[in-house]
């Protein structure tokens, strides 16, 4: 190599080296989620007097996705306290739907 050809590599070297690094700093333990995501669906089983057993549950980065159906405008906040509780939470997502069950 020549000088000028180091001249332009020692910076790109020197970048890519500082966004590994960086990059390696910033990532979020995945059995964090999954601890989460273990933690949320239990505490919704726990809920005897609403049936919340049957919604979705993911979480990513801390943040917690609720999806499903539930009967009532109660059953959904509740669903979302119960999630909002867990520590490590940073954040809850919720497209639960209000359904009235089928007489």
């Amino acid at each position: 190599m020549t000088v000028s050809h180091r001249v332009v590599w020692r910076p790109l070297l020197v970048m890519i080296v500082a966004v590994v690094i960086g990059g390696g700093c910033a990532t979020v333990d995945p059995w964090t989620d999954t601890r989460i995501e273990s933690e949320v669906k239990a505490r919704l089983v726990d809920q005897h007097e609403a049936n919340l057993t049957r919604l979705g549950v993911v979480s990513r980065e801390a943040t917690v996705y609720l999806s499903g159906a539930v009967e009532s405008e109660d059953q959904k906040a509740k669903a979302e306290t119960v999630a909002k509780t867990v520590p490590g939470v940073k954040r809850v997502v919720s497209t639960l739907e209000v359904r009235s069950r089928p007489e």
